[in-house]
C-alpha cells in the first residue's frame, strides 16, 4: 500500500470513529431556540400580568376580578421563575412585550365596563392557547436544547392548561 492510500485510509478510519463519538445532543433540530422560548415565553407572561392588573381595576364582573388577580399572582411568580433559571443561563429576559401583545393590551386598554370584560376573556382564552402551544412544543424532547428550560416548560404547563380552561368557563359566562 503506498503512502497515500494509507493517508487516506486512516483520514476514512478517524472520520468514522469521530463520527461514532459524535455528541449527538448538538446534532438535532431543536424547534426553538433556547432563547427564542424565553422570548417568547416571558413576552407572554408579561402580557398576562398587565391585563390581569387592567381587569382587577377596569372589570366589572367579580369573576373577571378574581381571574384578573389570579392571573397577576401565577404569572408574577413564574416570571421571577423564568428570570432566576435564565440568569444562571446567560438568557435575556425581555420586561417589554412582543407585537402582537401589545396590540391586545392597547385593545383592552381602550375599553371599559362589559365591553372590557367581554374582549379580556377572549383574549385570555387565545392569549392561553397560544402559551399552551408555545409551552407543548418547548417541553418536548426536541423543543428547547437546554434540558432544564424543557422542564421547567414542562411543569408550567398544567398551570397553562388550568387557566385556558378557567378563561374558556369565564368566557362562557360573560359571552353567553
Amino acid at each position: 500500500m503506498n503512502k497515500k492510500n494509507v493517508i487516506a485510509m486512516i483520514l476514512f478510519v478517524a472520520t468514522l470513529a469521530l463520527g461514532a463519538c459524535k455528541d449527538n445532543d448538538h446534532d438535532r433540530d431543536y424547534t426553538l431556540s433556547n432563547q427564542d422560548f424565553v422570548y417568547r415565553a416571558s413576552s407572554s407572561n408579561n402580557f398576562e400580568i398587565a391585563a390581569g392588573a387592567m381587569a382587577v381595576t377596569k372589570g366589572v364582573d367579580a369573576d373577571v376580578k378574581h381571574y384578573g388577580e389570579h392571573m397577576v399572582t401565577d404569572h408574577t411568580a413564574a416570571g421571577e421563575q423564568m428570570k432566576n433559571l435564565a440568569a444562571g443561563k446567560g438568557w435575556n429576559v425581555p420586561d417589554g412585550l412582543q407585537a402582537k401583545e401589545q396590540q391586545n393590551l392597547d385593545r383592552l386598554s381602550a375599553l371599559s365596563g362589559t365591553n372590557f370584560d367581554k374582549e379580556f376573556v377572549n383574549i385570555m382564552v387565545q392569549s392561553h392557547q397560544d402559551a399552551v402551544n408555545l409551552f407543548r412544543t418547548a417541553a418536548d424532547e426536541f423543543g428547547v436544547p437546554d434540558a432544564d428550560l424543557r422542564s421547567m416548560a414542562a411543569m408550567k404547563l398544567p398551570t397553562l392548561e388550568e387557566h385556558l380552561r378557567g378563561a374558556t368557563t369565564l368566557k362562557n359566562k360573560v359571552n353567553p
